[in-house]
Formats: structure tokens, C-alpha cells, sequence
């Protein structure tokens, strides 16, 4: 009995932990590349939310599509970002 509930807890807790990904925002995974350290974090974090906006206005709204990742990508290069991820 005893095995069974600690069995049943680690389901539950592993159930829990993949549903994250279920619900990512946009500011997750394709939506937060890496940079070079030596980048002022604050302006990045500008520069990656003003990208965000302008991809936004430009599409219907469904960032996870391969094609509005790519231009978001593309608007932080052209603002001088070296993207390593």
C-alpha cells in the first residue's frame, strides 16, 4: 500500500512538472536566445521586448509559428546581437 501511494506522489509530481511546457510564454525557450556575456542585460531585455511587440503587430498573434520566431530572431540582429542559442 505504502509503495503504491509513493508511486502515485512521484506521477503527480512528474504530471506537474511537464505541464509547464504545456503553458510557455513568450518569454521562454525560442523567445529568450542566448548572447555574448558581455551584453548590458537591461537594453537586451528592451530590445528582446520591442522585438516581441513589432512581431506581434505584424502577425495574427500565434507566436509559437516557426516563421514569427525567425523574424523576432532576425529584428534582434539587426539591432546589433550576436545570438549563440
Amino acid at each position: 500500500m505504502r509503495t503504491r501511494l509513493i508511486l502515485v506522489c512521484l506521477l503527480l509530481l512528474q504530471a506537474c512538472s511537464g505541464t509547464g511546457t504545456l503553458f510557455s510564454t513568450v518569454g521562454s525557450g525560442d523567445y529568450n536566445p542566448l548572447t555574448l556575456p558581455t551584453v548590458d542585460a537591461e537594453k537586451y531585455k528592451k530590445d528582446k521586448q520591442e522585438c516581441i511587440n513589432k512581431v506581434q503587430t505584424q502577425i495574427d498573434h500565434n507566436m509559437n509559428v516557426n516563421y514569427n520566431i525567425m523574424k523576432f530572431r532576425e529584428c534582434l540582429i539587426q539591432k546589433g546581437y550576436v545570438l549563440l542559442s
